[in-house]
């Protein structure tokens, strides 16, 4: 039975994607810029500014409607 539950799935597509980036040194906090609510948003786990940056990750697609 185990050998059905081994099938390979296709890997997801990544891409360079536009992030901010909390500029804290003992913070590792990020968001992607599509699903930031504001246009400089500070961190949500310390406080601290943001900086933009990018990161090759999964892409994925904000379906808000409010943006």
């Amino acid at each position: 039975m185990s050998y059905y539950n081994n099938r390979r799935t296709e890997p997801l597509p990544s891409e360079d994607v536009a992030t901010w980036e909390c500029v804290a040194d003992d913070c590792n906090g990020w968001m992607r810029k599509d699903f930031a609510t504001a246009d400089a948003p500070t961190c949500p786990f310390c406080g601290s500014e943001m900086k933009t940056g990018t990161r090759h990750i999964t892409a994925l697609k904000n379906n808000n409607l409010h943006k």
